[in-house]
């Protein structure tokens, strides 16, 4: 017969790993990140916050920069894939899903004020990418590819490069400069990839 200390740490175990224990922790890590930030975020106030024994966290994140890493991907949106039937209108859909994904979520409008701590934290930004930034690249790769076939980019493109093009002034203005983002933005960029079409001021 177990002991009812190993009872209750598996019923713990159990509830957390199903979908609703894993929401708890990400709403406690996001709650925890919003009101003390990333220097002063501990794993023990976390499990606290959300119900489950510190235990739990270690077991399905190694370290707080795992968490948070895997906090702030789980709450951005990786598509759908946008098929509109149009290689740039296709791509500018993409890149509407991303502006919105930087400054309607709590995890991208926390970004700037946690770049600097999360590239030193070994699993932040690691898991960060394999949680978000791998699949969100993953979809517009897609994209690429379809337009590729279609004619509209060339086969040699460096897609790689393309992508960092396209998403770069995005990432660019919402963690550097700070600069708002105009309407037609994802327009600007999209006709600069496709047809060097410089972007013109306004009037």
């Amino acid at each position: 017969m177990s002991k009812p200390r190993d009872r209750d740490r598996t019923i713990a175990l159990g509830s957390s790993e199903g979908p609703r224990g894993r929401e708890a922790i990400l709403k406690a890590t996001l709650d925890e990140l919003r009101e003390h930030g990333y220097q002063r975020l501990a794993m023990e106030q976390v499990a606290a916050r959300a119900g489950v024994h510190k235990a739990t966290l270690y077991r399905w994140w190694p370290s707080k920069g795992n968490l948070v890493g895997w906090a702030l991907g789980a709450t951005l949106s990786t598509g759908p894939v946008p098929d509109t039937g149009n290689t740039r209108d296709d791509l500018i859909a993409w890149l509407q899903g991303t502006i919105a994904n930087y400054t309607s979520t709590p995890a991208g409008t926390a970004l700037p004020a946690l770049l600097s701590d999360l590239a030193h934290e070994p699993g932040t930004l690691a898991g960060f990418r394999r949680h978000f930034l791998d699949g969100r690249r993953a979809n517009c790769e897609i994209l690429i590819n379809r337009g590729v076939e279609r004619g509209d980019i060339p086969a040699d493109v460096d897609v790689e490069i393309f992508l960092d093009v396209l998403a770069g002034p995005v990432f660019y203005r919402q963690v550097v400069t700070g600069v708002n983002f105009v309407e037609d933005l994802p327009e600007k960029i999209v006709d600069l990839l496709l047809s060097g079409l410089l972007p013109r001021r306004a009037g």
